[in-house]
């Protein structure tokens, strides 16, 4: 049995969700955390000193083996379950495939900085900087724009099947999108596309944000001035 803990929204937690909703893999189960704030103590003290990082989400195997990264959690169940095969079929498709993976990696990299630097919901929990946020915009932006030039013309990212990378994709959008109302830049038209298409999918169906966060975390470009 393979143990999952994590939160039902949030980016990182967010690939994981909807790459097991794609995968639908036998002997794993998940255990599922309400978004910890100031006054809770979510998750329990015990899940979180399983790994150094001390956050969701993690994997737990029965060998006991811990593994405390997103992307990490997704190769170890890739390994052990081999199919339906997420990760490519064909050294080059498997190549693409990890290429979008880092290059949406880097992008919510430099989207958590914008956010945290720029964003009213970070006020009081990151020093804001509005250099900071103007810098990573854009650097985040610029990796949609080369994501849009790398698209298969085939009904996925990387492939004519849901990969890795289509789960980590979605991830990113629809947290930008939902949660703080950045949308995909219009010039994005096959990215656009996509991400629509994949948004009826039942894997990617929005998670339950707290809607006071999502409140003041709305309107991020506004917050900051960035536009496209």
């Amino acid at each position: 049995m393979i143990e999952i803990f994590n939160f039902a929204f949030g980016p990182y937690p967010q690939r994981v969700n909807i790459y097991l909703a794609e995968k639908q893999p036998e002997g794993v189960a998940v255990t599922f955390y309400a978004e910890p704030d100031r006054r809770a103590n979510t998750p329990p003290p015990e899940i979180r000193a399983l790994t150094p990082m001390g956050s969701l989400p993690i994997l737990r195997d029965a060998d006991g083996t811990v593994v405390g990264q997103s992307l990490a959690i997704l190769e170890f169940i890739e390994d052990r379950i081999r199919f339906p095969d997420m990760r490519g079929s064909t050294p080059a498709e498997r190549a693409k495939v990890r290429q979008f993976v880092h290059i949406f990696d880097e992008a919510l990299t430099f989207f958590g900085l914008w956010a945290r630097h720029g964003s009213a919901l970070a006020k009081g929990v990151a020093r804001s900087s509005q250099e900071v946020a103007e810098i990573c915009a854009a650097r985040y932006f610029a990796q949609l724009r080369i994501i849009e030039n790398l698209m298969s013309e085939e009904g996925f990212l990387a492939s004519g099947s849901v990969t890795l990378a289509d789960c980590v994709a979605m991830a990113t959008l629809q947290y930008a999108r939902d949660f703080y109302s950045v949308p995909i830049p219009s010039e994005c038209a096959r990215l656009y596309a996509w991400f629509y298409r994949f948004s009826e999918r039942p894997s990617a169906k929005r998670p339950p944000y707290p809607e006071e966060q999502r409140v003041t975390a709305n309107g991020l470009m506004d917050q900051t001035g960035v536009r496209f």
